[in-house]
């Protein structure tokens, strides 16, 4: 995993952590829906980009539901029916906390609410990696959150892990000038019973690391490439 988390943070070398302002780093990309879809196949229009709008519908409000295409699978029977847009606020998940960013609000047919997309130029305040290294994953997504002490080098990562009855966990830092990865590193504090074996369930474990520099801009990367979400906390 060490491997992997080096390979993770390399994709975050042209982050302009030194910047100001901080370019913003979306957890989960410019599109938020709302409760869901009423039909498989809005659902399916969806993943696939399959997306049409009506009559007076700006096209900035829907290209980038037709962009974010994430999926795969058999052509739906009907597209997606933007409806109506209308500019507005929504909050968004990022590295740094949910904000509340100028958004698209998109009503469409099939959908138990609305779906939010971020503006164009919201959009331009936000940073990637490149599209080759945001859809290559290097390890498990096993990160889950972070927390950063006062000193702004004590950091606290969350992650799911073995049995607290079975397993102790160091830890091992990579740092680069741009993203910092934290691998948890399991030790197994009991000996089995001949025939016995580990239980694969996974539970929230944490472990503490100090940063040999303060955390900054940079962005905690988990080991698949992707940003984890770092807070505030108390000194671990």
């Amino acid at each position: 995993m060490v491997r992997a988390a080096w390979r993770a943070v390399a994709g975050w070398a042209d982050f302009p952590a030194s910047a100001g302002p901080r370019p913003l780093v979306l957890l989960h990309g410019p599109v938020r829906v709302d409760r869901g879809f009423a039909t498989g196949d809005a659902k399916l229009a969806f993943l696939l980009g399959v997306v049409e709008a009506e009559a007076g519908v700006a096209e900035e409000a829907v290209q980038s539901l037709r962009r974010q295409a994430s999926g795969t699978g058999p052509r739906p029977r009907a597209p997606l029916r933007v409806s109506a847009a209308e500019r507005s606020e929504a909050e968004f998940a990022t590295d740094r906390g949910y904000r509340r960013l100028p958004a698209w609000k998109l009503d469409a047919a099939d959908m138990l609410g609305p779906i939010w997309v971020l503006t164009g130029e919201a959009q331009s305040r936000c940073w990637s990696p490149s599209k080759v290294a945001s859809q290559e994953r290097f390890g498990p997504h096993l990160l889950r959150s972070g927390s950063i002490g006062a000193d702004s080098r004590e950091l606290a990562v969350e992650f799911t892990g073995g049995s607290e009855h079975l397993f102790r966990y160091d830890a091992e830092v990579i740092e680069t000038p741009t993203a910092v990865c934290v691998v948890p590193l399991p030790r197994m504090t009991v000996r089995l019973a001949p025939g016995r074996a580990a239980t694969t369930e996974g539970h929230p474990r944490k472990v503490r690391v100090t940063l040999t520099e303060r955390l900054g801009g940079r962005v905690l990367v988990n080991l698949d490439g992707t940003p984890v979400s770092v807070a505030p906390g108390e000194p671990p």
